[in-house]
């Protein structure tokens, strides 16, 4: 595991801002997460194919409504796999006292 160091004259106040901070980061990121995912699920039920899959091999000719439905799919499931990533890294944050 790597290491990030910050300097402050009150580290104790400082660790629990930034835990704070990341607690309510974290919990930003959860609530949209659960938003994307509802959004994600109304096109896999729409076209019968989960969205990791449609991903990788689907296009826009393969919807009823074409480019508009692809691209709201594709950035939504983005949009998703990067809080995911987000809050993996944070959940990953621990603070040790010196």
């Amino acid at each position: 595991m790597n290491e990030i160091r910050l300097m402050t004259d009150k580290p104790d106040k400082a660790a629990e801002i930034l835990n704070d901070a990341l607690a309510i980061e974290k919990a930003r990121l959860q609530y949209s997460l659960e938003l994307s995912q509802k959004r994600l699920k109304y096109f896999e039920e729409k076209y019968g194919i989960d969205s990791e899959r449609f991903m990788i091999e689907g296009s826009a000719e393969d919807l009823e409504e074409k480019d508009m439905e692809y691209v709201e799919w594709a950035g939504e499931y983005k949009l998703a796999t990067s809080m995911i990533n987000r809050i993996d890294v944070i959940t990953g944050i621990r603070h040790e006292p010196s």
